[in-house]
């Protein structure tokens, strides 16, 4: 259904509410009221009310099925001015219409607009200058959000888990400090403006889970020629990919980058370090000097082609029972004749060195070629749980979610405790949105080990999202406990506080995760 039939039927259904619907007006001589939140307490449904240009310190809250419209356009647009508490506008009767405001300046933790209920339209407004949210979904479903222009909050539009089937389309979001767009739950986004799209790709991919715009469009910017580069010869620890292999796109709920909290509650004796659960998530792996002459640099009478490998859509599922699945790749066919190996080199090449190959590219990016080598260990020896692990963690940072899935669970076949495994599965499965299945993975790593903050970490995300703010706040202090200096368990407890009112609290917890560098 086009967004015009959405709003005709949403209008339609509005005046059918009421056979006498009347219009009152707001403004500042001349009119019914001289307050919004007056014309709407003298409303009916489906009654219109019309404001005209000017600055209105309320904080609304529209409880039944009006229509309001801001009288005036551009700069003649009435200005919803928040004053730095609360929301400007919370909608919690279903079908509003709302149109034609400036809504700015609402406070810590609150929106410009505030939807908290279902099939409303908002449409024509700008959305700017508010501490936390433009535009916030909560418990929302049927809404259509199209046509406004949302910059320079904290968070552009903001879809919490719960929110489903709404419309988000035609909007400019720009300049949010940090996500234009964030989308918790699983909504229809188009031909949005996005001022992060650089037009690399196709599509945009909202954050959160699995939101796609199909027909984004962004600033324009100069085409940018990449370079391909080799796999350094010795990767630091600076190449290690954060939060384990997985689930980095995880880690993107309540992020802040500028000092506009109180130094109250930031605490000096924090120091940053990484956690030593986020380190034990990560294997060592071996650089590539750690494989030895051989693979780096052969004599000229021993120099090999190192074999690549299966590609990703041909890759081993079961190398014990010989299953393999079809080809997904388009590149042409390789040469049925194998590269030459001598025997020197075959014997370089245990399990465990392609696990380590498979382990430095991955920290380089490299996924496809990473699958590869774990399919090379996966030959060798089959019933290798680092192998199917790191491939699990390879197809996962590919997309590849459900292959990932069956990897992670071939790893626990062969090693039932394997903690990081069972955490590795609990990231993939929210890619997912199998959230229940996520918590029993992430329960099965700390029966494991009770000390994995990470996991302690990871659980209270995934509870965050179910709207299990209390069990997340008990997950976060678990990992703090181990790990009092662990920078992303503060900046989750506080948004965790946030939602349950805690706003002095969740600043606190806040400014813990700026002074340990979170940003």
């Amino acid at each position: 259904m086009s967004s015009n039939s959405v709003f005709f039927l949403t209008v339609l259904a509005l005046f059918l509410a009421g056979a006498e619907a009347a219009t009152i007006t707001v403004g500042p001589e001349g009119c019914d009221h001289v307050s919004i939140q007056a014309a709407i307490d003298a409303a009916s449904p489906g009654d219109v009310v019309e404001v005209q240009g000017g600055t209105y310190r309320e904080n609304l809250v529209v409880d039944m099925s009006i229509v309001l419209r801001g009288a005036g356009n551009g700069t003649e647009k009435p200005i919803v001015d928040a004053d730095g508490r609360g929301s400007a506008a919370t909608l919690v009767a279903d079908g509003v219409l709302l149109e034609g405001f400036v809504l700015e300046n609402a406070g810590f933790g609150w929106a410009g607009i505030d939807v908290r209920s279902k099939d409303n339209l908002i449409r024509g407004n700008l959305v700017t200058d508010n501490s936390w949210y433009g535009i916030f979904l909560d418990g929302s479903s049927g809404s259509v959000i199209e046509e406004n222009v949302v910059w320079n909050n904290k968070y552009g539009i903001w879809i919490n888990a719960g929110s489903n089937d709404n419309r988000i389309l035609k909007n400019v979001l720009e300049n949010n400090e940090n996500y234009n767009a964030f989308d918790l739950g699983t909504n229809f986004w188009d031909g949005n403006f996005y001022g992060d799209f650089d037009g690399s790709a196709p599509i945009y991919e909202v954050p959160g889970i699995s939101s796609v715009d199909q027909s984004p469009s962004g600033p324009e910017k100069e085409p940018v020629v990449e370079e391909t580069s080799e796999v350094p010869d010795d990767l630091t620890e600076a190449d290690h990919l954060q939060e384990g292999a997985v689930g980095e796109s995880l880690d993107l709920i309540g992020q802040d980058s500028e000092d506009d909290f109180a130094e109250d509650g930031s605490s000096a004796n924090l120091t940053p370090e990484a956690s030593t659960a986020e380190e034990s998530a990560k294997r060592p792996g071996l650089s590539l000097m750690d494989l030895g002459e051989v693979f780096d640099s052969p004599s000229e009478e021993e120099k090999v082609e190192v074999p690549a490998g299966p590609a990703v859509g041909d890759s081993i599922v079961d190398a014990e029972l010989g299953e393999s699945e079809t080809s997904e790749s388009t590149e042409e066919p390789v040469a049925d004749e194998p590269p030459e190996v001598t025997v020197a080199a075959v014997e370089a090449y245990t399990a465990k060195d392609w696990v380590g190959r498979g382990d430095a590219l991955c920290r380089s990016g490299r996924y496809d070629e990473a699958v590869g080598c774990y399919d090379q260990a996966i030959e060798m020896v089959s019933e290798l749980a680092d192998a199917w692990d790191g491939k699990g963690d390879a197809l996962q940072m590919t997309g590849s979610y459900d292959k990932a899935v069956r990897c992670y669970d071939r790893a626990l076949e062969f090693d039932p405790d394997f903690a990081e495994s069972w955490y590795h599965k609990g990231n993939t499965l929210q890619m997912l949105l199998r959230f229940d299945e996520a918590l029993m993975c992430y329960d099965e790593a700390l029966r494991i080990d009770p000390q994995f903050a990470e996991a302690w970490n990871k659980k209270g995300m995934t509870l965050n999202r179910l709207g299990r703010y209390q069990e997340a706040l008990d997950c976060f202090d678990e990992a703090l406990e181990i790990e009092p200096g662990y920078a992303a368990a503060w900046n989750n407890k506080s948004w965790a506080l946030q939602m349950l009112g805690e706003g002095e609290e969740a600043k606190t917890a806040l400014n813990n995760a700026r002074a340990l560098g979170y940003s």
